[in-house]
């Protein structure tokens, strides 16, 4: 059986095809877990509904914690033997459980993942990743995979950042147990988990090409904006990088100070381009960050003409390093 996780936050105008490309599975052993987050929209009454249709639903209401928390509280409900992912405001291909768990069975896979198609407005986009396909067992993780497993070389988000596009096992053979999400981590918070999962698992399948997720692109996420306490959850996770993979060894040492320097870019590009503040109150911000003591230690450590970045990048990257000429990127 398999345990679909759905975490629910105001949603109303996705959840109708989100629920439906779940119930309509070609795969039909599902506990499908609802968890409404303290919605304030008809979501919750939603969830209600579809519950009273379907005996494979299972409908929680909690008050609003986050994302973080709300799929921890899944992962905690959970009893199938595999668990996935799913946004609700995101869909699936009717075939995309069973084909992972064909593969899953056939490899005694611990953590399969497939692709997906970014929907963004009337454009659909294939999103794939620069690892190999196939399978990989512990070895072969540790040798082609655990080089990016927290960052990819050219600092970009790691394969398993898509959270929702991977199927793991509940009980892994490596009789380690399934990490969790930071409590209170509402901004890249699957970025930590991916990684923490993909360092406990054993074997690995990359169905590399096969687009079987829609990630729906939200015009009103917050991805993309700039929100006082990003900044405060970048360094949490990168915190927590830091104790979980040891930095004494130079592959995680590099890994984490890239993370950083991910999460630097992320940051102050919100902040230079957010429409809600001023020229001079960019500039506080954008300092108070590329001031900040890690930040200061990670430029000192990272050789910037080395990075496999674009030349543009490494001048703006330079600009931040000495803070100076952040006029000219505003």
């Amino acid at each position: 059986m398999i345990s679909v996780i759905i975490p629910v936050y105001q949603a109303e105008e996705y959840l109708d095809k989100c629920i439906n490309s779940v119930i309509n599975q070609e795969y039909v052993d599902l506990e499908i877990l609802l968890i409404d987050d303290g919605s304030r929209d008809s979501s919750p009454d939603i969830c209600d509904e579809y519950a009273k249709k379907d005996n494979r639903i299972k409908v929680y209401h909690k008050n609003n914690t986050g994302v973080s928390d709300t799929r921890n509280f899944g992962l905690n409900k959970a009893s199938g033997d595999y668990i996935t992912f799913l946004d609700s405001d995101d869909y699936i291909e009717p075939c995309m459980y069973s084909r992972m768990m064909d593969i899953a069975l056939k490899y005694e896979c611990d953590v399969v993942m497939c692709d997906c198609i970014k929907e963004n407005g009337e454009k659909s986009i294939p999103y794939s990743h620069n690892i190999r396909s196939g399978f990989y067992n512990k070895a072969e993780l540790e040798d082609e995979y655990y080089d990016h497993i927290l960052i990819m070389e050219n600092i970009e988000y790691p394969a398993t950042i898509s959270n929702w596009l991977l199927l793991f096992k509940r009980k892994l053979s490596t009789h380690k147990p399934l990490p969790r999400y930071v409590s209170g981590v509402r901004y890249s918070e699957d970025l930590l988990f991916g990684a923490e999962l993909m360092m406990a698992a054993g074997s690995f399948y990359y169905l590399k090409g096969e687009y079987y997720h829609h990630y729906v692109m939200n015009p009103n996420s917050a991805t993309h904006k700039f929100v006082p306490d990003k900044w405060n959850d970048y360094l949490v996770l990168y915190e927590r990088a830091k104790k979980l993979f040891d930095i004494n060894k130079e592959r995680y040492l590099l890994q984490t100070n890239k993370l950083l320097l991910f999460f630097v870019y992320n940051a102050v590009g919100d902040i230079l381009h957010a429409n809600d503040y001023d020229k001079m109150q960019k500039m506080i911000e954008a300092k108070k960050i590329l001031n900040s003591k890690q930040v200061r230690e990670m430029f000192k450590q990272i050789k910037i003409w080395k990075l496999p970045i674009g030349f543009k990048l490494k001048i703006m990257t330079y600009l931040y390093k000495y803070k100076i000429g952040l006029k000219i990127l505003m």
